[in-house]
């Protein structure tokens, strides 16, 4: 029965894999070729009487034998942005009895989160120098939004990459201090023509980039003279794309191109020396005093303490929680047992496990091993991570190696939920950049094809391991490709759109407006984006606010991870948003299932929401809801996956139709760009993911559960030609049942924000300046006459997708009618 239920449980997660491998895969390997290639950078000296051009390339053998990989072009390339041109120092002890070398011959290695050697065209490119100077800066306000986790793994990482430097005669600069103010003093100092770094995506990066280029400029101008110092940024990308202008929206157009995948960079075999004279390289500062130092930074924010005290809070240790004791088999209880993983532990003890090893189990001399909850973080910096991949790869074969032991106990308490080990596994190493998502996908092919006599199958991946990590790298590719050309595309409109990583997740958001105004956040409804508020951005903006709007994770141009989405994912998404990237208690507003995301919010952390505006929000009323507790949503459903294929499809063939019916009284605001991005992010890859999680959820608290912890004022927007909540008394019930509740009409349709977007940006303007006296309708002290009402208008994901089936099949009907007629 055992042997059953095992070979059951290889066969769903092969499934998995297989069904989230094909939406990524490449052709299959043809054949076995090898062959050499070289890396090449191309560098143009920007001198201002002549048009020469310096060209330097270095050759780097590398055994190839898959066909799929080929050569990385040149990956570096001189800043877009106007940079001036310093001079180095006058020769002579400079600093810490550093001497200015030749200036043409010495450049800096800027590391930030790409902690490795191997696959680093900046480490290529730092070798045509002769002297190199690699650096870490540990700047406590980049660090400010890290855990401590994490602060420890980037200690770690940081050791790490400054062992493997001295093996190769060099070493690693290490400093802390803003990353602005030292490092144009440190190149003038050694006479550096240019600082080497890392492209970025991410918001925060830029900006550090940023502030770099600027102090470039702000250099007394008595250095500047012929030397030019030049800000060289690099990049590593899983295929050779051609420019972001021309890559396609659509993932299943970019799959047709058929791009390669670039192969990795292999770690250099030696390293140009540092320059001369550098005796002090400087050391890892003190754990708890580089902590308190970011602590230190943090409170420079009047708002921090509040800010760390909301997001010190788990959602769900905020929720009433059922006393339902899992039952039990043998001691364990059933949420954690499993065939499969007791077989494989049984394996291990008694047949791989060495006889001294058994012995101290027996006699109760063996250690416990710590329980891993939540995210993990790997150990060793860059060696460790590619240790880890290793054995994460192998994770079906016996081993007798402890590490891996220890890495495949992780991976099935990562793996309740199918697919999901990898990006849980290696979030840290790939924030860091230990780990290259080219190596991985180099890795993960050749131990495939390790296996199976040379070649890949046509059929998939034979091993979930594989599939999780070859999808997940090249999922997080394209919506790093996406993201650039967003900021092309916002920048057309007159937008400016930003990256934020939260838990490694990408999450794609807008702000503009007042700097100095009253904050307003945007929470949109299922299957939007942040770009579905694009007037009230505008219109709240030129109110004098600061205003942000947010695509919450698994829509719009988000990343798509393969999780469970649940209300309180997205408020967690919502509340860490505040608490990082906004940094004060905001005005939050939120549509449909936005809606309820914000009322979860203002209930769980009450501190982060000054007012609370709810447009045509989900979730019911129920008026005695005392004894209701929070269930959890499971992990996994054998109908989950399928269902939400046949979901999407519907969806997506009906998709202009139900949004044009969203819009009854404005339907020219359902333009072609709307219809177009509703549809794209479809097609992203993980798009049936929060699709999937509709089939796992349980019914959620009610609003009134949430408005009745927030003291705040809240405005109840509601569109009276909804057609997903026909005649429903959501407005009504909430204005009488919650004393802070007031309620606004408007002759629209579940979209009031963008059919009218004018009329609700001057009743939030309103309702912000006046709270609740900007209300035509207070609330009534009397819900005598509400005390038998029901909350029957659809108020769950599920629920709302239903009505929009109904919808769909009214159409159908409708049309077949028509044709008979």
């Amino acid at each position: 029965m055992v042997g059953l239920t095992m070979a059951a449980t290889i066969a769903s997660s092969l499934q998995a894999a297989l069904s989230g491998a094909g939406q990524v895969r490449l052709k299959p390997i043809e054949q076995v070729q090898c062959y050499d290639f070289i890396a090449c950078s191309h560098w143009k000296t920007r001198a201002s009487n002549s048009a020469e051009s310096l060209h330097q390339c270095e050759n780097l053998s590398v055994s190839m034998n898959l066909a799929e990989f080929r050569a990385p072009k040149n990956s570096l390339r001189r800043d877009g942005q106007s940079v001036k041109s310093y001079a180095s120092p006058r020769a002579g002890p400079v600093g810490n009895g550093v001497s200015a070398s030749s200036s043409k011959d010495t450049a800096i290695l800027w590391f930030k989160h790409d902690l490795r050697l191997d696959d680093h065209p900046g480490v290529a490119a730092a070798s045509a120098y002769k002297r190199v100077l690699p650096v870490y800066i540990f700047d406590p306000y980049v660090c400010a939004g890290w855990s401590k986790e994490l602060l420890e793994s980037l200690c770690d990482a940081v050791s790490d990459l400054r062992k493997e430097l001295r093996l190769l005669g060099s070493d690693l600069i290490v400093l802390t201090a803003r990353t602005e103010h030292v490092l144009s003093r440190l190149a003038q100092k050694i006479g550096a023509t240019s600082i080497i770094t890392e492209e970025e995506v991410e918001s925060t990066w830029q900006r550090t980039v940023h502030s770099v280029l600027e102090s470039l400029e702000k250099e007394e101008p008595s250095s500047i003279s012929e030397t030019k110092l030049e800000l060289d940024q690099w990049s590593a990308p899983l295929y050779d794309t051609p420019e972001s202008a021309s890559i396609p929206d659509n993932y299943q157009a970019f799959q047709r191109i058929g791009l390669r995948t670039l192969a990795p960079l292999p770690s250099p075999a030696k390293f140009p020396g540092l320059p001369e004279g550098l005796t002090d390289t400087g050391s890892l500062p003190d754990f708890k005093e580089f902590t308190e130092s970011v602590e230190a930074i943090r409170r420079k924010n009047p708002w921090w303490e509040t800010l760390k005290a909301a997001q010190s809070q788990p959602g769900e240790s905020l929720l009433p929680q059922a006393s339902n004791p899992s039952s039990s088999k043998n001691g364990v209880s059933s949420a954690e047992y499993s065939p499969f993983k007791s077989v494989l532990k049984w394996r291990d003890e008694y047949i791989l496990e060495g006889p001294q090893a058994s012995l101290l189990k027996k006699q109760g001399l063996d250690v416990e091993e710590e329980e891993v909850i939540g995210e993990y973080f790997i150990k060793g910096g860059a060696t460790g991570a590619l240790n880890v991949l290793q054995g994460y790869l192998r994770f079906l074969e016996p081993t007798n190696r402890d590490d891996y032991k220890a890495v495949y106990e992780h991976i099935w308490e990562m793996e309740k939920k199918p697919g999901a080990s990898f990006r849980k596994l290696f979030a840290s190493s790939l924030a860091l950049g230990t780990i290259s998502r080219r190596r991985v996908i180099f890795e993960a092919l050749q131990y495939e094809r390790d296996r199976n006599g040379g070649r890949l199958s046509p059929f998939g991946f034979s091993t979930f391991t594989v599939g999780n990590a070859v999808g997940d790298v090249k999922a997080m590719e394209w919506f790093d490709l996406l993201q650039r050309k967003s900021e092309l595309q916002a920048s057309e409109k007159g937008f400016h759109v930003s990256a934020w990583r939260w838990k490694g997740y990408h999450i794609q958001y807008s702000a503009m407006g007042n700097e100095d105004g009253p904050a307003v956040l945007l929470v949109h409804g299922f299957g939007a984006f942040w770009e579905h508020y694009r007037d009230n951005l505008r219109g709240l903006a030129n109110k004098g606010y600061r205003v942000y709007a947010l695509t919450l994770i698994g829509f719009g141009r988000s990343e798509k991870p393969n999780m469970t989405y649940t209300e309180l994912v997205w408020a967690e998404l919502v509340r860490d948003f505040i608490v990082e990237v906004v940094k004060q208690p905001v005005v939050l507003a939120g549509n449909s299932i936005g809606g309820f995301t914000t009322t979860v919010v203002a209930g769980l952390w009450p501190s982060l929401v000054s007012s609370l505006v709810l447009l045509n929000t989900a979730g019911k009323v129920i008026p005695d809801y005392k004894g209701l507790t929070y269930q959890k949503p499971g992990e996994s459903s054998p109908i989950a996956k399928p269902l939400s294929k046949l979901l999407l499809f519907y969806l997506q063939s009906s998709s202009d139709k139900l949004l044009t019916r969203c819009y009854p009284k404005q339907p020219s605001r359902v333009d072609k760009w709307l219809l177009e991005e509703v549809k794209r992010g479809s097609y992203d890859p993980g798009n049936t993911a929060v699709l999937e999680s509709v089939f796992l959820l349980k019914a959620p608290l009610p609003l009134n559960f949430f408005l009745d912890r927030y003291k705040g004022n809240v405005l109840c927007i509601q569109g009276k030609n909804d057609p997903l909540q026909k005649n429903t008394k959501r407005p009504e019930m909430l204005q009488a049942f919650c004393s802070n509740v007031c309620v606004e009409y408007l002759d629209s349709g579940h979209c009031p924000h963008d059919e009218l977007p004018e009329e609700v940006n001057t009743l939030i303007d309103e309702f912000v300046k006046r709270g609740l006296a900007s209300c035509d309708n207070q609330a009534s002290s009397n819900s005598s006459g509400m005390a038998n009402a029901t909350d029957d208008a659809p108020a769950t994901p599920a629920e709302i997708i239903k009505e929009e089936l109904k919808l769909i099949i009214e159409d159908l009907e409708s049309a077949r009618v028509n044709k008979t007629k």
